[in-house]
């Protein structure tokens, strides 16, 4: 049986510097995956937490 252990990741792009800083910002798309095989691509963030709660909470014994 597969191990199951969810893993969300947010996507961020690099914005032009400001004073001499790297910026960074939130594009609004997440990943979930798992080692069992789940990968949802990118999605809207609440989209890929709520299947990765969803996984999570359906693969509990």
């Amino acid at each position: 049986m597969a191990q199951h252990d969810p893993n969300v990741e947010a996507e961020i792009r690099e914005t032009p510097p400001e004073d001499g800083w790297r910026c960074f910002e939130r594009t609004g798309q997440a990943r979930a995956t798992c080692p069992c095989g789940l990968d949802t691509g990118m999605v809207p963030v609440s989209l890929a937490w709520g299947t990765a709660t969803a996984h999570h909470v359906a693969a509990w014994p």
